[in-house]
C-alpha cells in the first residue's frame, strides 16, 4: 500500500478522528489529496479511516482515477455529497476531519446537512505537510528537471537584446521557451519589472518598455511532471552604473552567505537572520521587505519558510528557495534567488541561473 497514505491511517488517533476527508476542485483544489493518491484530476473527494481507502468522482475521471489511485476503491458518482454520506455512515464515522484551509464554506455546509450526529473536525494543514516537507528522490528529480529547464530557457533569452521589448514580451517569450524545453506550463505568471518598477517584489510584466541602463528583475517557474521551479535574477541593460553594482554586490553576498548557513538542524528564522543581518550591514536592510524564501514542490509557496516567524528546522530533503532582495522605491530594486535541495552533506542548488551581475548588451 500506498506508505504515505498508510503514515495518514497511523495518525488518525492522534488526531482525533475516525476518518479523514479531502476535497479537490476547479474552486478549491488540494494538492494534498493528489500527493496521496496520485490522482490528477480537478474533482474528486477522498476519504481514508483505518480500514478504508475510497475516492469519489464522476464520470469523466472513471478510467484515470483507477490508474492513477489503484488502492482506492473507486466511486464514480452524480451526487457526491449523497455518496460520502452513505459511506460514511456504512463505516460508522463520528468525526471526520478535514482540510480546513482547503474546503469551500459551501462544501462544509452541504456535507455537515448529509452528516446528522456527525461531527466534521478542521485539521491544520501540516497534518500532511508534515509528510510533504521532506521530498523523496522521486520528487526531487522532478523539481530538478523544472529547474533544469527553466535556467535553461532564461539562458537562452538572455542571449536576446532586451531593450525596446516590453516585459510583457520578455515575459511571453521565457514562457514559450519553458514549453519548447519539455515543460508542462508555467508555475505563476512571469514578473517581469524593469526601471523603477523593478521596486515591486511581485511587478507582474506589463507593457512598459525596457531601456538602456535599466536594473530589470525577472522573476521566472515551470511545471514539470506536477512539479514546480523558482527563480530569480537581475540584469541591468547595458553598462551597470556604480550605484547598481553597489546594490547588486550587498544582494548577492546576503544570497551567498545564506546558502554557506544551511546545515542540517539550523532554524529556518536563524538563515534569514544571516541575509538580513548582512544586508544591513551594507545599509540595505530596510529595503530587503520580505522573508528569505519558501518551500515548493506540488506548490509553488509550501513550507518551510526562511523567514524571522520560520518554524522547525532545517532537515535533509527539503526543498527550498533562498532570495533575498533590495527594493527602493524611485529608483528600482535587486532580487537574487536560487532552489536548493537540502541534502545530508550540505545545500545542493537546483537552479543554474548565474548570480553574478548579468549586463545584456
Amino acid at each position: 500500500m500506498n506508505v504515505r497514505v498508510s503514515a495518514i491511517q497511523g495518525s488518525l488517533r492522534q488526531l482525533g478522528v475516525d476518518a479523514i476527508l479531502l476535497n479537490s476542485s476547479e474552486v478549491v483544489p488540494s494538492f494534498n489529496l493528489r500527493y496521496l493518491t496520485g490522482f490528477t484530476g480537478s474533482d474528486a473527494s477522498v476519504m481514508i479511516t483505518r480500514s478504508g481507502l475510497d475516492l469519489f468522482t464522476d464520470g469523466r475521471y472513471q478510467t484515470q482515477a483507477a490508474q492513477q489511485a489503484p488502492d482506492f476503491r473507486l466511486h464514480v458518482v452524480r451526487r457526491k455529497f449523497d455518496s460520502i454520506a452513505r459511506v460514511l455512515r456504512s463505516a460508522r464515522v463520528r468525526r471526520v476531519g478535514i482540510e480546513a484551509a482547503r474546503v469551500s464554506h459551501e462544501f462544509v455546509t452541504t456535507l455537515q446537512r448529509k452528516l446528522t450526529g456527525v461531527k466534521l473536525v478542521p485539521l491544520n494543514r501540516r497534518f500532511v505537510e508534515g509528510l510533504r516537507i521532506r521530498k523523496s528522490p522521486e520528487e526531487k528529480e522532478k523539481i530538478a528537471g523544472a529547474a533544469r529547464i527553466a535556467s535553461s530557457a532564461c539562458e537562452q533569452l538572455l542571449t536576446s537584446k532586451l531593450e525596446g521589448w516590453t516585459e510583457t514580451e520578455v515575459a511571453d517569450a521565457l514562457e514559450t521557451l519553458f514549453r519548447r524545453h519539455g515543460a508542462d506550463g508555467v508555475a505563476f505568471d512571469t514578473i517581469v519589472a524593469s526601471g523603477e518598477r523593478s521596486a515591486l517584489p511581485h511587478g507582474k510584466a506589463s507593457n512598459k518598455v525596457i531601456r538602456r541602463g535599466e536594473l530589470v528583475i525577472i522573476d521566472f517557474g515551470c511545471t514539470f511532471e506536477g512539479y514546480n521551479s523558482d527563480e530569480t535574477v537581475t540584469c541591468v541593460v547595458g553598462r551597470a552604473s556604480s550605484d547598481q553594482r553597489k546594490m547588486h554586490k550587498a544582494v548577492y553576498e546576503a544570497h551567498m552567505k545564506a546558502i554557506d548557513s544551511l546545515k542540517i538542524g539550523v532554524a529556518p528564522r536563524d538563515v534569514d537572520r544571516v541575509a538580513r543581518n548582512s544586508l544591513h550591514e551594507a545599509g540595505y536592510g530596510k529595503w530587503f521587505l520580505h522573508g528569505l524564501g519558501h518551500g515548493l514542490g506540488l506548490e509553488v509557496h509550501e513550507p518551510p519558510y526562511l523567514s524571522p516567524l520560520g518554524k522547525g528546522v532545517i532537515e535533509e530533503g527539503m526543498v527550498f528557495t533562498v532570495e533575498p532582495g533590495v527594493y527602493i522605491e524611485g529608483i528600482g530594486g535587486v532580487r537574487l534567488e536560487s532552489l536548493v535541495y537540502m541534502d545530508k552533506s550540505g545545500p545542493e542548488l537546483l537552479s543554474r541561473m548565474s548570480k553574478e551581475l548579468l549586463q545584456i548588451s
